[in-house]
């Protein structure tokens, strides 16, 4: 009788995106292809422990039998070695835990991390509205205001994550949830706004609110491209994708203001999944690509 071989059991990945509001967990047949399965998707725990073992949880119970690769997408500064958050206003039981080393343990899988921005401009730069441009920046307008820039000359590219919400705007005198006084992100966060207006962003209708959010959005923009020479800006993130007009409202103002340079923005066309394709696409660029 002939001996039937098996064919060989294909590798899985596993991207997660931790944002300060939700987490969702993608099940990618490849880390180099957008399409992926959703597998769980449920409110961020800001107890470290309580999130781990949610995560844990949810990969368990697919059953996978050849896990290759774990990328993991969060809402804050990474470590220079990309194991563990050392900044996060808004995951404060986050900092200093080794989340990568205790996924890689569970699962004796490689685990990748970096900070959301940057998993979303990878999607984007691979698969969106960033791919034709060499310098170009993801920046993500949500719970809070955070950017990811690539600079590409020939063969070499640096990726790093940008504290544009922490940058300080003169005249300022609010105080941020990072410790500072004066942040951009106190205009733009969506968790400030809602802890200064006392409910969600989505119900503010005040005609004055949003020029003013778009004055200062654009300010922070402006400095970013002075200060990195980008050309383009994916604009993602719960308050831009739910609220598209207001890209012409901050392009407007930026292209009447900036000077010696233009910059370009785009909603991000991966959308809300634009972080979590990013974190499987980790496993699959090389580490000294990204300047955490």
């Amino acid at each position: 009788m002939a001996n039937v071989q098996k064919e060989p059991v294909k590798p899985d990945y596993i991207g997660i995106d931790i944002g300060g509001t939700n987490t969702r967990l993608g099940l990618f047949q490849s880390p180099g292809m957008p399409g992926f399965a959703t597998l769980a998707k449920f409110p961020t725990c800001q107890r470290y422990e309580q999130q781990l073992q949610g995560i844990i949880t949810a990969i368990e119970s697919v059953g996978l039998t050849n896990l290759a690769g774990i990328g993991v997408s969060i809402a804050g500064r990474i470590a220079r070695d990309g194991r563990s958050v050392i900044v996060a206003p808004n995951l404060p039981g986050y900092i200093d835990m080794p989340f990568a080393q205790d996924l890689s343990n569970q699962f004796g899988c490689l685990t990748r991390l970096a900070h959301d921005a940057v998993c979303g401009l990878l999607a984007e730069k691979k698969f969106g509205f960033l791919q034709h441009f060499d310098r170009c920046a993801y920046v993500t307008v949500s719970t809070g205001t955070g950017a990811a820039i690539q600079l590409t000359k020939a063969a070499i590219t640096l990726i790093s994550s940008i504290e544009i919400g922490h940058q300080i705007l003169d005249g300022n005198q609010r105080f941020c949830l990072c410790g500072q006084v004066g942040c951009l992100e106190t205009f733009t966060g969506g968790k400030q706004i809602e802890l200064r207006y006392g409910h969600a962003i989505a119900e503010i209708t005040d005609s004055a609110f949003w020029e003013n959010f778009c004055a200062k959005l654009a300010i922070g923009l402006i400095n970013l491209a002075m200060l990195t020479r980008i050309d383009a800006v994916a604009m993602s993130g719960a308050i831009m994708l739910n609220n598209p007009h207001l890209l012409m409202r901050i392009q407007q103002r930026i292209d009447t203001m900036i000077r010696g340079s233009m910059l370009r923005l785009g909603l991000a066309l991966s959308g809300e999944d634009a972080p979590l394709i990013g974190a499987a696409l980790l496993l699959d660029v090389p580490e000294e690509t990204i300047l955490h």
